[in-house]
């Protein structure tokens, strides 16, 4: 019988103690303070006095049958549902879960977890694989055969063949789909598998494993996933590949009983933030606007480098605005110095109008501007504090970026126009 439950990014959870939670077991912490011990470098979470601390990692954690689902939260609008909604509408938007859903097969989201969703959306990317054909690739190997096609490796011919004349020991070739692809593939359906305790998948991916062919068994690590070339024969495998690489990166298996076998699959909170901003911005303003995303300059010496979030650059003016998106509760409209010296910098090197503290509103909280002290020839030099609605009616807000476009379009008569530069530049 699987269990789940949902709590939220820096929640304190404990089976007992100030932080007691009754959903909360003294196995789910053993389980954590084992995953610990072999991960102590781990950023999803800390150990407290029986009990664990979420960070700014948002996603799912399964422990044996125990589904825990991480979620964003601002403020204290919303509930667990409007959370898990937000987050996956983000992870959709950025991309990182994107399988179509079919027919009466997809998982209904109300009782399955963002992990499901992902289970699902392998099965359904292997499902599609089988559909149109596995590829075959050509595979070195040795042994005997009966006809002399290949290198004959010939010691060892003599050693083995003194009495069967009719064999030949060969170096040779095999166009078969028993290759790296469908064994990483095969791998993680079996983790799938294992993992999953939805009937509907089991059945779904009982019937996958009919269809796959037979492969060697491998036990897969970082290397295996960079062997796999770009080509233009494995495009179909791509998504499959991702998705696996993110189970098997990310499961820990208890050898010894297999109760608390674990599965991470976490992204961080700050990146996630930086991106749905970056995308919605780029499907939306990229008309009026060049939108970069994580541009490098040189600030010091060889290779001490600076990337701001976002740069826009609109076209009709050529004047270039800097974006740092933070995804955090900024007390009493007061930034932090450090982030003010960031985009102080930020606005020198990339000679940029305005630059923007964006932060998720987390209540009534108002946008705040102000010029730095020294200013640039010829050009204002700000920085705006600009708070935006994650959610609108209990939805993910689809139209932040238009309070970012307003905050940019303020007219300012003092501001000069550049000479123009050309586009095709590296910004």
């Amino acid at each position: 019988m699987s269990n789940s439950l949902r709590f939220f990014e820096f929640q304190k959870i404990a089976y007992k103690g100030k932080w007691q939670n009754t959903l909360f077991t003294e196995d789910l912490h053993k389980a954590f303070e084992a995953y610990y011990t072999k991960n102590p470098d781990t950023p999803f979470f800390e150990l407290i006095p029986y009990g664990v601390r979420f960070k700014q990692y948002v996603g799912a954690i399964q422990i044996g049958k125990t589904t825990i689902e991480v979620l964003p939260k601002i403020g204290k609008e919303g509930n667990e549902e409007t959370w898990q909604k937000v987050l996956i509408d983000m992870l959709k938007t950025c991309h990182l879960l994107t399988a179509k859903q079919t027919g009466d097969a997809h998982l209904k989201l109300k009782s399955n977890s963002i992990l499901d969703l992902y289970f699902e959306m392998y099965i359904l990317e292997l499902e599609n694989l089988l559909h149109k054909g596995l590829i075959k690739k050509y595979k070195p190997n040795s042994g005997q055969q009966k006809a002399l096609k290949g290198a004959l490796k010939f010691s060892k011919h003599l050693s083995k063949n003194i009495v069967h004349k009719e064999r030949f020991y060969l170096n040779y070739t095999e166009y078969t789909k028993n290759h790296l692809l469908h064994q990483i593939l095969f791998v993680a359906l079996k983790v799938v598998n294992h993992i999953s305790s939805s009937p509907l998948l089991k059945d779904r991916i009982g019937r996958i494993q009919l269809l796959f062919p037979e492969v060697n068994s491998l036990k897969t690590n970082k290397n295996h996933f960079t062997k796999i070339a770009n080509s233009r024969k494995h495009k179909p495998y791509e998504k499959a590949i991702s998705i696996a690489e993110l189970i098997l990166l990310n499961y820990r298996p208890d050898i010894k009983s297999g109760n608390r076998d674990l599965l991470a699959l976490m992204f961080d909170m700050n990146m996630l933030w930086e991106e749905y901003v970056f995308r919605l911005l780029k499907k939306i303003h990229s008309k009026e606007y060049r939108i970069l995303s994580q541009q490098k300059k040189l600030f010091w010496h060889k290779n001490q480098k600076i990337k701001p979030d976002i740069v826009m650059v609109e076209k009709s003016s050529n004047k270039t605005f800097v974006i740092d998106t933070k995804w955090k509760v900024l007390q009493k409209n007061r930034p932090s110095d450090d982030d003010l010296k960031q985009m102080y910098v930020y606005n020198h090197h990339w000679s940029a109008y305005k630059s923007i503290l964006l932060y998720p509103k987390s209540k009534l909280q108002q946008s705040v501007e102000g010029n730095f002290a020294l200013p640039m020839q010829n050009q204002t030099h700000t920085c705006q504090l600009l708070f935006v609605d994650v959610l609108e009616n209990n939805q993910l807000n689809k139209n932040i970026t238009n309070q970012v476009i307003e905050a940019l379009e303020i007219e300012d008569k003092s501001q000069t126009k550049l000479p123009k530069k050309n586009y095709n530049e590296r910004i």
